[in-house]
């Protein structure tokens, strides 16, 4: 069965700080390890899941396809 890692980019947050990161929500994740960071990364099944978050987020900044 294929998936696709599909990375997405959100605008820059002020309060993110790389040396301190912050563990929480993010679009993918409720126990994301840098909540207010940039990038995230989720899970896709199809490719009409990849076009719904690149309309949704604006800015996929990469897609890796794995197989399982």
């Amino acid at each position: 069965m294929k998936f696709w890692l599909v990375t997405i980019k959100l605008p820059k947050n002020p309060n993110h700080d790389p040396h301190n990161k912050v563990t929480g929500e993010c679009p993918f994740s409720w126990d994301c390890t840098d909540s207010t960071g940039e990038h995230h990364t989720g899970i896709a099944a199809t490719w009409e899941e990849i076009e719904d978050l690149r309309e949704t987020y604006k800015h996929i900044t990469r897609i890796e396809e794995v197989e399982l």
